[in-house]
């Protein structure tokens, strides 16, 4: 299964890249938690625990036991703050 990750804001910063395309065994179901373990694990300076972080899936935003399939594209959103 292959799958595309957008990163925006201060992901894009400390991932250091906006784009990248992951590869990941497609004998099992994945949910977009496990694809954000995946991305936590091979991006260790993006700080904001996985439960915080919000995903889009296809332009759409999901909960994270969102199943996810060949093809899907995944954006990561930073947590907005601001007063």
């Amino acid at each position: 299964m292959e799958i595309t990750v957008l990163y925006f804001a201060s992901y894009k910063e400390n991932s250091g890249i906006d784009k990248e395309n992951l590869v990941l065994d497609s004998e099992r179901n994945f949910m977009l938690s496990d694809i954000l373990k995946v991305i936590l694990t091979k991006h260790p300076k993006i700080p904001t625990p996985q439960e915080k972080i919000v995903a889009a899936v296809n332009e759409e935003y999901q909960p994270h036991n969102h199943k996810v399939y060949d093809g899907d594209i995944i954006a990561l959103i930073p947590p907005v703050s601001g007063g």
